[in-house]
């Protein structure tokens, strides 16, 4: 199984999941031409793509995906709120696409041993979710977009082997920058992002529980810098005595092109 993380960042969100069997997208933000580039440069053919999965419906997530699923009919999978505020932005049919309603909690089998299971995430968008992908014994989790981390979360991340997770701001960076106070509550927010500091947290649970891949993503282009998320895990990590490269391995999502893949 191979965690390649795509782009992520603010300005738009695409991973994908690849196993022996099955080519997986976690969201399809950006553009198309962006996207389909994107995989061609990981050695994915755009039309090999078996399903999209929709963590959820705001435009970093979803803006390549009227034109991809046109381009390169597959299975598209999200929730029915997310599919009722997408389906609003598709400009022409998608005949050969069929929609897949997920529900939470439900896993759904891709191809013959590849599973995908949903959780709901606390977030400003109907029907949020993230995921976890299983093949066998190997599995791995995309999870984003979430303002808090609930005990849904943390029993579905539980033993992953990898996974990429969000680290959207630097929470000095939010309070001085020149956001607008009503945006900076709403990303500090119960439905808005994770800082650095609750994504450490996070992370050391993850490794008690296993996990020996992070890779850090959904990084704020204004209120975070690559350096200050990664500063910020390891040092919160030393301080359990855990040390990089020997308790886990720590990579940050590039936003503008593929990052190198987690391979387990």
């Amino acid at each position: 199984m191979e965690l390649v993380p795509l782009y992520s960042g603010s300005s738009g969100n695409s991973t994908l999941i690849r196993t022996d069997n099955a080519n997986i997208l976690i969201d399809a933000g950006r553009n198309c031409k962006y996207l389909t580039q994107a995989l061609n440069d990981v050695g994915t053919d755009p039309s090999d793509i078996d399903a999209v999965f929709i963590t959820h419906s705001h435009v970093d997530h979803v803006s390549a995906l009227d034109v991809f699923i046109r381009k390169y009919p597959t299975r598209l999978y999200a929730t029915y709120e997310t599919f009722r505020t997408i389906q609003r932005r598709f400009t022409k049919p998608h005949e050969l696409t069929p929609d897949i309603i997920i529900k939470p909690r439900e896993e759904t089998e891709v191809v013959p041993g590849v599973k995908v299971t949903a959780v709901s995430t606390p977030h400003d968008a109907a029907g949020s979710v993230c995921y976890k992908i299983r093949d066998g014994v190997k599995q791995c989790m995309v999870m984003t977009d979430v303002g808090f981390v609930t005990d849904e979360i943390m029993g579905l991340a539980r033993g992953v082997d990898a996974i990429l997770i969000e680290s959207n701001y630097d929470r000095r960076m939010l309070v001085y920058g020149d956001y607008p106070e009503d945006l900076k509550v709403r990303i500090a927010g119960d439905g808005g992002h994770m800082s650095n500091d609750d994504c450490a947290q996070m992370v050391k649970y993850l490794i008690d529980n296993g996990t020996r891949r992070i890779m850090l993503g959904h990084l704020s282009e204004n209120n975070n810098t690559p350096d200050k998320a990664e500063k910020t895990v390891c040092e919160y990590l030393s301080s359990f005595d855990l040390t990089r490269d020997s308790d886990y391995e720590l990579r940050v999502a590039s936003r503008y092109e593929p990052t190198g893949a987690f391979v387990f």
